[in-house]
């Protein structure tokens, strides 16, 4: 069963997100954009002028002109206070801006006007799961699929909102209703791709990263995560072409786990001054990853310096004992230095995390 408080999977998904957009694009992520037509000599002209302000400032938001955006939102709402969409989309503004306090405003104060907006809750529900909030979450997006059945990022938002509830079947149910309703929004194989790396199933995970990029050729964050995929099914020179890819594209955080993938790669190249600088860069980028401390460990182990290997291995366990072949590293480490019980101890271990080499490597203990 997925630890669900998975650190990797909230900070793939999430902060990638809120730095990048979700998948190349700021704009896929969160834009369920509410389409108004005017009509002629008709209404009030503050609700006219209002209208206006709002298509000008979807036109922005459309360019990603985000401050832009969101001053014409301002202007709609102060030219016409209860106008829901407005409000919705100035929220959408807020989370491109990182400021979370105020789009959860707007998105509540959208819903008090219209509790009826499916757009609304698919917002505000992935607003929630992008803070780790999966409960919240999945009553929102529950509720936009009943509003907007026919909305496939809906349904793959809650597909994700599922599968981090412990809810798998149901996942995986509405990421194939999401599938089936539009073969092409990527977002629906971004988010289950992940989830097939979270339940191990990397050929799963390359297909629906593959798909990713038939319709986003060059979305930073999948073309990452297709390295990283395709060194763990064993073919670490195609692995390294991916990263080299990724890192050209990727840049903050998102440039941090590239390189970290590079490294990984590398290490399975037997590359080992190459991956040991790799791996320093990455963590100058971002000394908070798991990751690149468990190939670190697994750099050390190869010089056969098991003393470090051991140390840099518990660290990772110490910032998030679900990265993949964590204990596998850590027994071969503690057989290395002599400590058969305790490398059988960190296999079996493993094996009840599912790590297919725990399970085999364990098989030799008593």
């Amino acid at each position: 069963m997925l630890n669900f408080t998975d650190k990797m999977h909230k900070r793939t998904v999430y902060e990638l997100i809120k730095t990048q957009g979700f998948l190349s694009t700021k704009m896929r992520t969160l834009l369920s954009i509410f389409l108004l037509f005017l009509m002629a000599a008709c209404g009030k002209q503050r609700d006219q002028e209002a209208y206006q302000f709002f298509l000008r400032g979807n036109d922005q938001l459309l360019r990603q002109d985000y401050d832009q955006a969101g001053r014409f939102y301002t202007e709609a709402i102060q030219k016409k206070p209860e106008f829901p969409e407005a409000l919705t989309n100035r929220g959408l503004v807020y989370i491109q801006q990182g400021n979370y306090e105020k789009a959860l405003n707007d998105l509540n104060n959208s819903l008090k006007i219209n509790p009826k907006l499916g757009s609304t809750y698919q917002n505000r529900g992935n607003l929630f799961s992008m803070q780790g909030n999966y409960a919240n979450a999945l009553r929102d997006l529950e509720e936009a699929v009943k509003f907007i059945p026919d909305s496939s990022t809906a349904w793959a938002f809650l597909g994700n909102a599922q599968y981090m509830t412990g809810q798998e079947d149901l996942a995986m149910a509405s990421f194939q209703k999401a599938e089936q309703l539009r073969p092409s929004d990527y977002t629906t194989y971004a988010f289950r791709g992940w989830v097939y790396v979270l339940r191990k199933e990397y050929e799963k995970a390359r297909q629906d990263f593959e798909n990713v990029l038939k319709y986003r050729p060059n979305e930073p964050s999948t073309v990452n995560n297709l390295s990283m995929v395709t060194t763990m099914l064993g073919d670490p020179k195609k692995g390294l072409e991916w990263a080299d890819r990724a890192v050209k594209l990727t840049e903050g955080k998102l440039l941090a786990y590239s390189v970290n993938n590079r490294a990984y790669a590398l290490l399975e190249l037997n590359r080992l001054d190459e991956a040991k600088a790799e791996l320093d860069r990455s963590l100058r980028l971002d000394d908070n990853n798991a990751w690149a401390y468990r190939n670190l460990g697994l750099f050390y182990f190869k010089k056969q310096q098991f003393p470090q290997a051991m140390d840099a291995l518990k660290k990772a366990e110490r910032m998030d004992p679900s990265v993949e072949n964590l204990y596998f590293y850590l027994g071969n480490t503690s057989q290395a230095s002599g400590k058969n019980q305790e490398a059988c101890m960190y296999w079996k271990k493993g094996a009840t995390l599912k790590e297919k080499k725990s399970i085999e490597a364990a098989k030799g203990c008593s």
